[in-house]
């Protein structure tokens, strides 16, 4: 009775499944909603002497089958990698491992180590040691480059961190200290750079003896001095300082909250107290009106000194104390605003007596401090 409800159209499409298109007659059974009993009925009744010949036919088209499958999955695989690991195909093999161990359990680590074009065998051993010795070396280095840059707090960039590492006996290279800040973010913290432009004139005060001649041969032969201000809740704090171009070292220095022309005196009294000279001293500044009081032409005339001033909106004939403003205002005051003076003096005491003579690497003298260099001069 059940026969009757099909057509011997759809026996012989069903029978056409079986037998030429390689399904078995379970599965047809399942997909046609067709007794397995009636099935092989049909089959047997469309080919009642299957010949030896047909059966290994069938049996070949169901392993090329089962073959064409299995690429196709291989082929997806192939597909898939690369998709899911386009961050590290371009990265050192190292990397590339470590996309495959996260991977493992999803792929074969063989295919993706064909895909990937790496070892097997780099892996596994990868997988003992996922650390090379390069790597572990920069582990250790790690915390001598981070407390050189704490100790200088924060300003020291990978030359002179480089040059702190060399004094610890460290054989190692300026360009992999540069690397390992960068893979850990340590950078110097500095403040910001402010261009000054301005046209020159002649000088009408005093003449201009330095002409720019910022390297001399020894100590107390040539002074700068000039003035920079600092800001705090409670107004102005400015700071002057003496510095002497053999070592660059701040020889005086004085900060008031005013303007007045005791400021300039006084740095330049406590130059004149540390380095006691013996023969004359040129002492540089800019046109500002404290350096051209009659106090401090007096001052400079019974101390054996000999003023010397840049031309007028000229900074650059007072570049290297200007430098060092900047260097203090980068390194030091990072655009802060101080609570009190008195809290500003005292960091700037600390910078200037005992971060920047004593320990801060100048670039000009050979990456020493200053007070290292005029030791190691005389």
């Amino acid at each position: 009775m059940n026969n009757q409800r099909y057509s011997p159209e759809f026996k012989d499409e069903a029978v056409r499944q079986v037998i030429e298109r390689g399904y078995t007659v379970a599965e047809v059974s399942a997909n046609l909603g067709v007794s397995q009993h009636s099935l092989y009925k049909w089959v047997k009744a469309a080919n009642p002497t299957p010949s030896k010949q047909k059966d290994d036919e069938l049996i070949e088209a169901k392993k090329e089958i089962l073959k064409l499958r299995s690429d196709l999955k291989r082929t997806e695989e192939e597909r898939d990698i690369p998709k899911k690991g386009r961050k590290v195909l371009c990265k050192p093999a190292r990397v590339k491992y470590q996309f495959i161990n996260e991977h493992r359990r999803i792929h074969s680590v063989a295919l993706m180590c064909r895909v990937l074009e790496v070892a097997r065998a780099g892996f596994y051993f990868w997988i003992d040691k996922p650390l090379s010795d390069r790597a572990l070396e920069d582990r250790r280095l790690l915390p001598l480059i981070k407390d050189s840059h704490s100790a200088s707090c924060g300003v020291y960039g990978y030359r002179r961190i480089h040059l702190d590492l060399c004094e610890l006996g460290e054989s190692i290279g300026k360009n992999r200290v540069l690397k390992i800040m960068n893979a850990h973010n340590i950078k110097a913290s500095r403040g910001y750079k402010r261009f000054r432009y301005g046209a020159g004139r002649p000088a009408i005060v005093t003449p201009n003896p330095l002409q720019r001649e910022f390297t001399v041969a020894r100590p107390n032969q040539a002074w700068v001095t000039d003035i920079t201000y600092i800001r705090t809740w409670q107004g102005w704090l400015f700071l002057a300082v003496v510095m002497d171009l053999y070592a660059r070292n701040i020889v005086g220095w004085s900060m008031k909250p005013s303007l007045a022309k005791e400021i300039v005196l006084d740095a330049l009294l406590m130059a004149v107290w540390r380095r006691k000279p013996a023969s004359p001293v040129l002492v540089h500044s800019d046109q500002g009106s404290q350096y051209g009081s009659d106090d401090w032409f007096r001052f400079c005339k019974s101390n054996n000194l000999e003023p010397s001033m840049s031309r007028r909106a000229n900074c650059w004939d007072n570049a290297v104390v200007e430098s060092f403003f900047s260097s203090l205002k980068k390194e030091r005051v990072k655009k802060r605003v101080y609570k009190m003076r008195e809290l500003a003096r005292a960091d700037i005491f600390d910078y200037i007596e005992v971060f920047y003579n004593r320990k801060r690497r100048h670039s000009h003298l050979g990456g020493i401090s200053p007070e290292q260099f005029e030791q190691a001069s005389f």
